[in-house]
């Protein structure tokens, strides 16, 4: 009777044991399944995450490209929104103050939001335009660029957005660019290196840089506010027509008319000397007879001297003489019509630049390019400037740096 008891007291042990054990099982193969379920959600949780930051770079990435083809077709706040694999970004454009819509062409703010199944990533990136290549002693912007005389100089490179003639043998220390897609030899060369582009460079107009400069209005605004009194002798009636000597400032012409020995002397000593030439459309030619500045450009970039013209008759440079400035002839009409003009009729020495619609260089001349006195107002492509940083727009507009 005991051994019968002993044995059912063994049996009922052996249940328990073996029920305590299926528990202990059940409750490790519950807490696997609960850790593999909370890992997979927090897996695609962590998934989403890096899927949204890769989807805001995507955005950045996309506008700086969309920017190189075209700086005019930004994507402006709100936001552009574009679909991408599970999710989407939204980016646009600011100001580097965070102020939109975005208004200064040369850098800015990349704004990019990426969402992918509800999970949000912004970044900012900071990102400006670099100018394409070229150090451009002439450049020609919508006409044939040509070259008659029998051994001009250029000591830099030359550009267009149209064609360029040689008829001349002119030497060419640079290389050529034609930029645009009309751009290329009129006629055939060789010997040049030569770079094409399809997209050309825009210049700002005389008037645009008038307007810029003298807020108040420009270049009619400067008809009757300029230095022409200081000059010595000071010059009356707009008109130039016996030698003179220009002094830093401002001088407005209507007249420029100089032969023989009888030229503009640029004393630049105590900053620049800009010489305007209108009105605005005029068509007279400004012939013109420079000598050197007190300054070189050489020797101080920042007091270089400046020749706008904005007439259709543009100017003629005679003479033999040593002339350091930038000779600056782009002009567009009411209609978008292009026009300025630069020749030479002599064989003089220009240390700086020449730019215009058309550029025609007969004699013998000389120019050096010695640094960029003036820019495109048109990139070759932009890119990061150094900044990259996550955060939130919050909804005043302001931002808060931070990540997850």
């Amino acid at each position: 009777m005991l051994k019968r008891q002993r044995t059912r007291i063994q049996r009922g042990f052996a249940i328990i044991t073996v029920l305590v054990f299926m528990l202990v099982v059940a409750t490790l193969l519950s807490g696997i399944g609960m850790f593999a379920a909370s890992h997979q959600a927090r897996a695609h949780i962590d998934g989403d995450y890096a899927s949204s930051l890769f989807l805001a770079e995507a955005g950045a990435n996309h506008e700086m490209h969309k920017l190189s083809i075209n700086q005019n077709n930004p994507d402006q706040y709100p936001g552009a929104t574009i679909n991408l694999g599970l999710g989407s970004f939204t980016v646009w454009c600011a100001n580097r103050d965070g102020s939109v819509p975005w208004t200064d062409r040369k850098e800015l703010l990349v704004f990019s939001r990426g969402v992918v199944d509800g999970v949000t990533r912004t970044i900012k990136v900071a990102v400006k335009g670099f100018y394409a290549p070229g150090d451009y002693a002439i450049y020609g912007t919508d006409a044939v660029s040509t070259f008659t005389g029998t051994s001009p100089l250029i000591r830099g490179d030359i550009g267009t957005n149209d064609r360029l003639q040689f008829t001349g043998s002119p030497t060419v220390t640079g290389n050529i660019y034609f930029n645009g897609p009309n751009a290329g030899w009129a006629g055939s060369q060789s010997g040049y290196p030569t770079y094409y582009d399809t997209k050309p460079l825009i210049w700002p107009t005389v008037s645009e840089i008038a307007n810029e400069m003298f807020p108040s209005g420009g270049l009619t605004w400067l008809q009757t506010h300029n230095d022409n009194i200081r000059a010595i002798p000071p010059i009356l009636g707009n008109t130039i027509n016996n030698s003179v000597i220009l002094r830093a400032g401002n001088y407005y012409l209507t007249n420029v008319n100089l032969g023989g020995s009888k030229a503009v002397v640029f004393d630049n000593t105590s900053g620049p000397v800009n010489l305007w030439i209108g009105p605005e459309g005029g068509s007279q030619v400004a012939r013109f007879r420079g000598g050197s500045a007190a300054v070189s450009l050489s020797a101080d970039p920042s007091k270089a001297c400046h020749i706008y013209v904005a007439t259709r008759g543009g100017i003629d440079l005679a003479g033999n003489e040593t002339m350091d400035a930038l000779v600056y002839a782009v002009n567009r009409d009411f209609s978008g019509d292009a026009y300025g003009h630069i020749e030479n009729s002599g064989n003089p020495v220009i240390n700086g630049q020449c730019i215009a619609e058309d550029v025609d260089l007969n004699g013998n001349i000389t120019i050096n390019f010695y640094t960029h006195l003036i820019r495109p107002i048109t990139f070759g492509h932009y890119g990061y400037d150094n900044l990259w940083e996550e955060g939130r727009v919050n909804g005043d507009g302001s931002w808060t740096a931070g990540g997850r």
